[in-house]
């Protein structure tokens, strides 16, 4: 379970404190982040533009992450939550970001579902 998480970015050891060295606590909570439906919502408001809700769930997404130690999700969550904050918007960038953080969740929801 530690190698897979490692390659996207999980800080295994430093993550696995959070949650009291419980592995199967923090496994259960991975699992949990399965059926969160935060990236689904932020994928259709940048789909629609919705650039305040987009902005609404990439904050979310970027807090789980963070909280999940899922770093390979939160090293662009965390910038596409800036880009979001305020405005102007540049969709460009947005849409640069959101592609990354795409390809990362992609990633991690495929490796939290081999475990």
């Amino acid at each position: 379970m530690k190698e897979k998480l490692i390659t996207v970015g999980v800080e295994y050891d430093e993550v696995l404190k959070r949650f009291m060295g419980k592995e199967d606590f923090y496994l259960r909570m991975l699992r949990k982040f399965l059926d969160d439906q935060n990236y689904n919502g932020l994928k259709q408001a940048i789909d629609d533009k919705n650039w305040k809700d987009a902005f609404a769930y990439a904050h979310t997404v970027k807090g789980l992450c963070g909280n999940l130690g899922l770093g390979g999700i939160l090293d662009y969550a965390a910038p596409l939550t800036e880009e979001l904050r305020s405005e102007p918007y540049d969709e460009e960038s947005i849409m640069h970001h959101m592609k990354h953080v795409t390809k990362a969740y992609n990633k991690t929801v495929e490796v939290i579902q081999s475990l």
